[in-house]
């Protein structure tokens, strides 16, 4: 009996070793893909590929490409791995400009795998694909014109009041608050008005559903962690098995907001200017009365000039409609939630935190909004804020500093050779274009770690090649919301500064650590502020 054991126990050995052998083989075979293609490449970490820190979350997935960025120096793109994942970086601005505008519809995808079925509310305008999205988007456009933005203006400035009236009750006993915090407060009743025409309450009652949604879906956690990285790392057909580890919670609340909402608006006959009366719209007609708004300076800022002169018709020979029904709905207006309300709360805070640690900036600024204020009496208006011109320096150099995201992600979706090269992309390859380490090269921007707003002067602009500034990215796939965006950032920057002096306190991390767990860029444990009332 004892042989028997004996020879059993040597063929588990002999299996499990056989195992790990060819587990290893199959895992190190896959980094000969760029050497093959004789391809300037990083060598990888087995397993990890080239993102050990960021897959055991010890940096800020910015800094990571940021050093995959730099140690491609010399090349227009490299090849590295993320994981198991053959990708390509791409350093060179007019490369980048060929695949977002250019080569759009070669690049058009972000390889997001979605199931309707087993997660509705995954199919929003962020994640679907081809026709689907195009037709979507050019429906979804008109919410996004000026006049729109001007009429939820108001809106936004009743929002910043609330919150200016209440900051008292956001800071602590020695006269600090955490700004991301309080501007998080701001923006969510702010997209809880514009997007759901809903009063939140956020200022007053931090503690209000609206408001746990949206930290349960920013706030790190393992089961989001592992989403991610099978989101961009492993094939579609496991992406789509991920969808039935839904978060139920967050999808019910949605699914309910805009079925109550809906169906009170219907039986009442309420009709509202807010993004959700855009979708109703939709859904009962198909088509939108506002198209007429769209104008040229529309098209530019929502990304659709290419798009309309037929640069995306050849994303799929087959076009179909894109009917919305209630689950779509509810689906757009997470997106709409999601992106608004940690995007937007972070700029605020990061503009902050600069121009506190900046006070001769800050002033400056200062004397510009109170000049804007002084020609419309007193009040800020839609026209106030576009009139600070110095505003719109400030926020835009943030957005350099500190871009929401760190890197842009595309598909490659039909063969494609990279101009000037024989390199020949296959259909479904990984194309990463690093926004961060972007914003952070000296050759574009000298001392990168200097907060200086005159970067964005109409000279200095115009020195700069394109595509080396993408905090929303860039072409007909840009963010449709950048323009709201904006807007309700200035709007809270604007009204802040108008009443408040803010100085670094003893909280204050300076200089700040980027969190390594976040999704979006944001300040590790916030950003604390001392808030006093401007001599009158």
């Amino acid at each position: 009996m004892v042989w028997l054991f004996d020879s059993i126990c040597f063929d588990v050995t002999l299996l499990a070793l056989t195992a790990v052998v060819t587990f290893y083989w199959w895992m190190t075979s896959k980094y000969s893909y760029w050497k093959s293609r004789g391809i300037p490449y990083l060598k990888p970490v087995p397993f990890f590929g080239n993102v050990k820190d960021l897959v055991l979350q010890k940096a800020y997935c910015g800094k990571v490409f940021q050093k995959i960025y730099n140690d491609l120096e010399g090349h227009r793109f490299g090849g590295v791995y993320f994981l198991f994942k053959p990708t390509l970086i791409v350093r060179d601005p007019e490369l980048i400009k060929s695949l977002l505008i250019k080569d759009f519809p070669c690049f058009h995808d972000r390889g997001l795998g979605i199931n309707e079925k087993l997660n509705p509310l995954s199919a929003s305008l962020v994640t679907l694909s081809g026709s689907r999205w195009r037709n979507l988007r050019f429906k979804l456009a008109p919410a996004f014109t000026s006049g729109k933005m001007k009429r939820m203006s108001n809106i936004m400035v009743e929002c910043a009041l609330e919150m200016v009236n209440n900051i008292a009750r956001l800071v602590d006993k020695d006269g600090s608050a955490n700004m991301k915090s309080v501007a998080a407060l701001f923006t969510t009743d702010v997209i809880g008005s514009c997007a759901f025409g809903l009063q939140m309450n956020s200022i007053k009652d931090p503690d209000s559903a609206f408001r746990k949604m949206g930290l349960k879906i920013f706030s790190p956690s393992l089961r989001r962690y592992i989403s991610i990285f099978v989101m961009t790392c492993l094939p579609v057909f496991l992406q789509k098995i991920l969808h039935a580890f839904k978060d139920r919670e967050l999808e019910k609340f949605f699914m309910d907001l805009v079925k109550d909402t809906v169906s009170f608006r219907e039986q009442n006959k309420i009709i509202r200017d807010d993004f959700l009366q855009l979708l109703i719209q939709l859904k009962n007609d198909g088509k939108l009365e506002h198209e007429k708004e769209m104008t040229e300076n529309d098209f530019n800022s929502t990304g659709l000039t290419n798009a309309r002169d037929n640069h995306t018709e050849q994303i799929e020979e087959n076009e179909h409609d894109y009917e919305i029904n209630e689950k779509q709905m509810a689906a757009q207006c997470l997106a709409f939630f999601a992106a608004g309300f940690e995007t937007s709360s972070s700029t605020i805070s990061f503009c902050l935190y600069e121009l506190a640690t900046n006070p001769g900036l800050q002033d400056k600024l200062k004397r510009d909004i109170d000049a804007a204020l002084e020609q419309h009496d007193g009040k800020l208006t839609y026209d106030c804020v576009l009139d600070v011109k110095y505003l719109d320096l400030v926020v835009e150099e943030t957005l350099r500093k500190y871009p929401p995201a760190a890197i842009l992600t595309r598909i490659c979706t039909k063969p494609y050779t990279v101009p000037g090269t024989r390199l020949r992309l296959e259909e479904g390859t990984d194309v990463k274009i690093p926004t961060y380490a972007l914003h952070h090269d000296p050759d574009h921007y000298p001392r990168p770690e200097v907060f200086d707003p005159e970067r964005f002067t109409p000279e200095n602009k115009r020195r700069r090649p394109q595509c080396t500034y993408l905090p929303f990215g860039e072409g007909p796939r840009m963010c449709i919301g950048m323009r709201f965006g904006l807007l309700q950032v200035k709007i809270g920057l604007a009204t802040l500064l108008s009443k408040y002096q803010f100085e670094p306190c003893s909280k204050t991390r300076i200089p700040l650590v980027l969190d390594e767990k976040a999704i979006f860029t944001s300040a590790k444990g916030g950003i604390w502020l001392k808030i006093s009332e401007r001599e009158k």
